[in-house]
């Protein structure tokens, strides 16, 4: 009988010994089989992101160079054509032959027109910015503010912090479209006299912090138009972040901020 209880308790703990192996094994092959899961799921998520990435940035591309098209077309065609009128019109004001009122006509006709070819001139500008490829950022940021300065109805502050970088063209033009889209969205529904600009460059990103004193917004109050919805493709593209930190009837607030590992 000890001979027999022997090989029943030898058998019991072999078989609990394998119970347990073979529990241990399915647990390991449950970890490993959610682990691989979970890094498809990553991967997939990743390509997902990054394709959808590379859409937007398509997206953003070809808005650009429609933009780039339509400024040849204000500065080459409307452009040209309104100088060619207004030299016209100044060689008639030379003529002796016109009269007193005839003059006052011309001269008045002449101003017009100069301030059209201005106006053509702004939004071209506006369309292309060469100051942004040729001098940076900062400089086209103030380019960009200075013709919307109409103290004291409106008034804008540009804030520099840390040392301005040279960023690649794809981030430094879609900076410069954000704070563009920003302000239109100010002057156009935000019934603020006052607007604020900082950005701050840091070691390891570029910040931009935006407010102003007007009624307030969230994009969370109604559906998003169009030029919030740019706003968010921009940063997406981009690598960023954007929150909208602060809003209320006190005011607005937004800021971003931009990787500079995806910004050099």
């Amino acid at each position: 009988m000890g001979t027999q209880e022997s090989d029943i308790i030898l058998i019991f703990i072999s078989s609990a010994l394998i119970t347990v192996i073979l529990a241990s094994l399915v647990v390991v092959f449950v970890v490993v089989y959610q682990k691989r899961n979970v890094a498809q799921r990553l991967q997939l998520q990743e390509l997902e992101n990054s394709r959808q990435r590379e859409m937007l940035q398509a997206t953003i591309e070809g808005q650009e160079r429609e933009r780039k098209r339509l400024a040849k077309d204000l500065h080459d065609g409307i452009g040209s054509l309104l100088s060619g009128l207004k030299l016209n019109l100044s060689h008639q004001q030379r003529n002796p032959e016109i009269s007193n009122d005839q003059a006052t006509f011309l001269a008045d006709a002449c101003e017009m027109i100069q301030e059209s070819i201005s106006a053509v001139r702004a939004v071209s500008h506006n369309l292309l910015p060469a100051t942004l490829e040729s001098f940076g950022l900062v400089q086209a940021l103030k380019e960009c503010i200075e013709p919307l300065q109409k103290p004291p109805s409106f008034s804008i502050h540009l804030g520099i912090s840390g040392e301005p970088l040279r960023l690649s063209h794809e981030a430094e033009l879609g900076m410069l479209r954000v704070v563009q889209e920003l302000l239109n969205n100010t002057i156009r529904h935000a019934q603020a006299n006052q607007a604020g600009i900082t950005l701050e460059f840091t070691s390891t990103n570029i910040q931009l912090l935006y407010i102003d004193n007007g009624i307030g917004f969230s994009p969370d109050d109604r559906q998003p138009g169009l030029g919030i919805k740019n706003i968010y493709s921009r940063i997406e593209a981009l690598g960023g972040e954007i929150n909208f930190k602060h809003q209320s009837a006190n005011g607005f607030s937004v800021s971003i901020q931009i990787p500079l590992t995806s910004s050099t």
